[in-house]
């Protein structure tokens, strides 16, 4: 689905009372169609993809940044950028620092910047709750306000004055350790002990991933890989892309 499509929010009203509540709309083929099962507060400031883009692109061009990956569900949408000027050239390839945009027209996510890596090669993302923030978004009457101060505060961290990079640096080393580990039982069990949400299903498609890769450094790197293109190409669950890298990096720590 076209993720630019116009989008407008319409009152829902109780026969003629006044509920307080709003629904999504979008125009298909020029006929407004609402978003099933979605309503929310009327004071709810719904922000379109097409601004979100723009917010995104402006990004990038300050910061260096080029667009490698975007994605809309009909209700959430993502944008990502990968930066040219600061990446690791490592013994396991190239990782660059990215940024993440994601923006949703059933409120179940709040429009937001998050920082990450990508393997250069493949574009598999990386993100992390413990290694890369969130910067949000108020979806109140102040928008403009409020994207002016989140786009100054994603400047700020994401600049040379910023800690962006020292994280993004940071980042880099903690994940390396996990190539120099095999691929054997105790390694696959330690990663598996540490992710209970993850359905033996996932398991299974992300280890036919790998044994498809057939790398020839066969190490927990490559399973890493396997599971954040699971994760991460086939737009499955990014919630689970955080869990998955950042459980690599507790098994890097032994």
């Amino acid at each position: 689905m076209d993720p630019y499509l116009p989008v407008r929010t319409v009152e829902i009203l109780a026969g003629e009372i006044q509920t307080g509540l709003a629904r999504p709309e979008l125009q298909v083929d020029g006929i407004w169609e609402p978003i099933k099962n979605v309503s929310f507060s009327k004071q709810y400031n719904l922000l379109p993809n097409e601004r979100v883009r723009e917010i995104g692109d402006r990004f990038a061009e300050r910061n260096g940044y080029k667009l490698v990956k975007e994605h809309f569900t009909g209700r959430q949408f993502t944008v990502v950028y990968m930066s040219d000027m600061y990446k690791n050239d490592t013994e396991v390839g190239t990782i660059n620092k990215g940024a993440m945009f994601s923006n949703s027209y059933d409120k179940s996510i709040s429009f937001r910047m998050q920082a990450m890596a990508l393997v250069e090669i493949c574009k598999n993302g990386m993100t992390s709750n413990k290694w890369f923030p969130f910067f949000k978004f108020n979806h109140d009457a102040n928008l403009d306000e409020n994207l002016e101060n989140m786009e100054r505060r994603m400047d700020e961290y994401s600049g040379p004055k910023g800690n962006g990079v020292s994280r993004f640096n940071e980042f880099c080393d903690a994940i390396l350790p996990v190539s120099k580990l095999e691929v054997n039982k105790e390694n696959l069990a330690n990663v598996r002990n540490r992710l209970p949400r993850m359905t033996a299903n996932n398991f299974g498609k992300i280890m036919d991933l790998y044994l498809k890769r057939n790398p020839a450094n066969d190490s927990m790197w490559e399973m890493l890989n396997a599971g954040t293109e699971h994760y991460w190409h086939n737009k499955t669950d990014l919630n689970m892309n955080r869990q998955w890298v950042d459980a690599f990096v507790e098994i890097g720590k032994a």
